[in-house]
């Protein structure tokens, strides 16, 4: 299947152009998306803080975006 490249800037813009009611569809599925990424981060952090030390990384210090960034390239590795 064909992927399409969009930029963020796109689809922010995008998301600004739907209703209310779409954008409550569109928040509630960002936040179950968090929500899932936290329940795997904790129940996964005793081997995410090992890869982090494995890099030389404090996975205490990384930014939430930092750690999303790690979580998406381990579940990419696991998933290749």
């Amino acid at each position: 299947m064909p992927k399409i490249e969009v930029s963020d800037e796109q689809i922010l813009s995008c998301l600004e152009q739907l209703s209310p009611a779409a954008r409550r569809v569109a928040l509630a599925k960002l936040i179950g998306g968090l929500e899932r990424l936290d329940r795997m981060v904790e129940r996964n952090r005793g081997r995410i803080e090992a890869i982090c030390r494995e890099r030389g990384l404090d996975f205490s210090r990384l930014t939430e975006e930092e750690r999303e960034a790690l979580v998406d390239e381990i579940l990419h590795i696991s998933t290749s």
